[in-house]
């Protein structure tokens, strides 16, 4: 199957020295997704995958390598979101499963069980019952320590030392990256989204970010009809910014707009640098990686808006060798959180014979026709 995908891993501050390993990170994670479409796999198949080469990546504050909570533990958020049957699932604040975004990937697919006694699956699980429910469905558990890093674990013991000094807020040098995530589109048109967080550094246990907020991380919508363009986001940044104002599912929308470039800025400007729900916070700092997808010609477009300092992306189609990986800056003397950029690279893509109305099968356990 072909596709397109896109991730990033945080929109922060990405030190020049890490440039080219970030750059690498994001090349690992596309060819993991590629490699799973080119092997029948779909676009849910394909934002797991390059997800999971994300979290295992000391780089990265997601899976292995995020931030430590106050009390030293590493605490998990991730969802994701199939835009073929618009189901979400999501894990927060949850500790010692491996790779969380499998977790929340298993329960979105859950969504399709019928429970006895009318019972509802969860689409959203936290802490301990996460982790049991993990363990039942046999994903990788492993001991606390396994999930520190030594890079995080410096960077814990250096903000506890700084915080005796002053905030470390006020110093973008270690303001954290925060959530990764990943977006593509198949050929049959399905879409997909998912992200991963550890979470703010030196956050309060059980703090449960935007990556399982629904409509704040993730957010992807398949045409139903063919007369409106499929689109997908994911999200990053400090997390209550962006459950505030839902971000994922604002900017994803916005590419509706006739212009997307144009859109995803006002959306930025608007929805974000001057919401309401932010009139409290003096530095906005978020960014956002969504696509447009047109299943009746097979062309699509990628977009990126941050406000902060640096954005890391990458992104290919199977139809193409090697993934491009680039470090989106904010332009110079600019100060983040103040104001946003936006760029974005068109795609074409070869489609399935029949683009506009597909069958669910993404999901084990749903039957029928999802689209009429």
């Amino acid at each position: 199957m072909n596709g397109f995908i896109a991730v990033h891993c945080g929109a922060g501050y990405h030190s020049d020295t890490l440039k080219k390993e970030y750059q690498k990170t994001c090349y690992l994670a596309c060819r993991k997704a590629a490699t799973a479409l080119q092997q029948g796999g779909n676009a849910v198949d394909a934002v797991e995958k390059a997800i999971i080469e994300l979290e295992n990546s000391p780089l990265t504050n997601a899976g292995y390598g995020s931030n430590l909570s106050w009390n030293g533990t590493v605490e998990c958020d991730a969802s994701l979101m199939n835009g073929q049957t618009l189901h979400f699932g999501a894990c927060g604040a949850v500790s010692n499963v491996w790779n969380p975004i499998t977790l929340a990937k298993q329960l979105c697919i859950k969504q399709c069980d019928n429970l006895s006694l009318g019972r509802v699956p969860p689409c959203i699980l936290t802490g301990q019952g996460a982790r049991s429910w993990a363990q039942r469905l046999g994903l990788e558990i492993v001991e606390d320590h396994k999930m520190v890093s030594a890079r995080a674990f410096r960077n814990y013991k250096h903000c506890k030392r700084k915080l005796k000094r002053y905030s470390i807020q006020n110093d973008i040098k270690f303001s954290p990256l925060d959530t990764v995530g990943a977006i593509c589109v198949d050929s049959n048109g399905v879409v997909a989204s998912g992200a991963s967080s550890g979470g703010v550094s030196l956050k309060h246990e059980g703090r449960v970010g935007q990556a399982a907020s629904f409509g704040s991380g993730v957010w992807a919508v398949m045409s139903r009809d063919g007369t409106k363009p499929s689109v997908a986001s994911c999200t990053s940044g400090c997390g209550e910014h962006l459950i505030r104002t839902q971000l994922a599912k604002n900017s994803a929308e916005s590419l509706l707009d006739s212009s997307p470039v144009l859109g995803l800025d006002k959306c930025l400007k608007e929805n974000f640098l001057q919401s309401p729900f932010l009139w409290d916070v003096p530095d906005r700092l978020g960014g956002t990686l969504a696509l447009k997808f047109d299943a009746l010609n097979g062309e699509g477009e990628l977009l990126w808006g941050h406000t902060t300092k640096t954005m890391c992306i990458g992104y290919m189609s199977t139809e193409n060798d090697k993934p491009k990986c680039i470090i989106s800056y904010l332009p110079h003397k600019v100060e983040p959180g103040q104001k946003a950029v936006v760029s974005g690279q068109s795609f074409k893509l070869s489609m399935q014979p029949c683009p506009v109305k597909w069958e669910v099968k993404a999901e084990s356990g749903c039957n029928g026709s999802l689209l009429e």
